[in-house]
């Protein structure tokens, strides 16, 4: 199984944000795909092809990880303020 580690690290980030409450915004599925996609395409993929490289990462590979996480800590709130102006519901 192919995964990108991006995508997972997108919602991982969107949840917390949310959790936060930090701000407000339209939380329906369309919305939250509509970010989620926005930030996708601003990021660089992190594919990975093993379960055990995913469950035991090397150094390098967390700090990769990490990197992208920060990035889209970056990008939510500047994705979700685009999605605000331009809702498609």
């Amino acid at each position: 199984e192919i995964v990108n580690l991006a995508e997972q690290a997108v919602y991982e980030e969107l949840k917390a944000l949310i959790k936060r409450a930090d701000i407000e915004f339209c939380q329906c599925d369309k919305c939250l795909f509509d970010i989620v996609c926005v930030v996708l395409n601003k990021m660089p993929s992190l594919y990975s092809s093993s379960i055990a490289d995913r469950a035991y990462p090397s150094s390098g590979f967390k700090a990769d990880y990490e990197k992208i996480k920060a990035l889209a800590a970056t990008e939510l709130p500047i994705a979700i303020n685009q999605i605000k102006n331009r809702l498609h519901h």
